[in-house]
């Protein structure tokens, strides 16, 4: 299961999906990331740390609440 996040550098983290299976995220982080005009990534961590605002995939068990 995944969860969708926005990562905004002026407001912090916003949940937009939880508990999704990887073709759902997918499409929301896709969607999502064409509606902001931001880029996306899987799996945060997986690259070096983003630059501005960012649509991100996590694994909803590797979320600290």
């Amino acid at each position: 299961m995944y969860d969708v996040l926005f990562l905004d550098r002026r407001h912090g983290e916003k949940v937009l999906a939880r508990g999704l299976d990887h073709d759902d995220a997918c499409q929301v982080a896709r969607s999502e990331s064409e509606r902001r005009g931001v880029g996306r990534m899987f799996l945060a961590g997986s690259e070096l740390g983003p630059v501005g605002d960012m649509i991100v995939i996590v694994e909803s068990a590797a979320r600290v609440a």
